[in-house]
């Protein structure tokens, strides 16, 4: 399990907020086969959305070419950015009813961090990926992946910037 405190809310006297309460971390993580035969895949359509200072879901998994909304939940400002090499933007500062909620596609395959720069505490990221052979695992960290062909390959096991995994497989 991973637990945090939370950090200090520039909004925190006039906005309530959700506890984080310490809870199972297996169920973000995103397992991927990394260097798999390249396969035709479908861009998605994501959403991550911004609930009391936090984004929810924490990751998702994309592929090249999907795109992902950022929908504000709160009633205070929040601001959506990432300065990884895999996808670089800036969403401006935005309230639910200022505009829509902001789309950014995803064209390159990488792990998108993403931060708001109002609030320092909020974490969560994109992972782009150029092979259909991807998953979330379950809240017990159980996973499945089908339909690979034989051969060695990595699989990579993403849960944040300081918890990643790789391994060798053979199918």
């Amino acid at each position: 399990p991973v637990s945090a405190k939370r950090a200090v809310s520039t909004y925190s006297r006039s906005v309530q907020t959700a506890a984080l309460a310490p809870v199972s971390e297996l169920h973000h993580v995103v397992v991927f086969v990394k260097d798999a035969p390249k396969a035709p895949t479908t861009p998605q359509h994501a959403e991550i959305r911004q609930v009391h200072e936090n984004f929810v879901p924490r990751v998702v998994a994309v592929t090249v070419g999907s795109i992902v909304d950022f929908p504000n939940d709160d009633s205070i400002y929040h601001n959506v950015f990432s300065l990884s090499k895999a996808k670089r933007f800036d969403l401006g500062r935005y309230k639910p009813d200022e505009k829509p909620a902001p789309v950014v596609t995803f064209e390159k395959p990488g792990v998108v961090r993403l931060l708001c720069e109002i609030h320092e505490h909020m974490r969560g990221a994109v992972i782009v990926v150029d092979s259909p052979h991807f998953t979330r695992t379950a809240a017990d960290g159980a996973f499945t992946l089908g339909g690979i062909a034989p051969g060695t390959y990595t699989l990579r096991a993403w849960l944040d910037e300081k918890h990643e995994w790789q391994q060798p497989i053979t199918v």
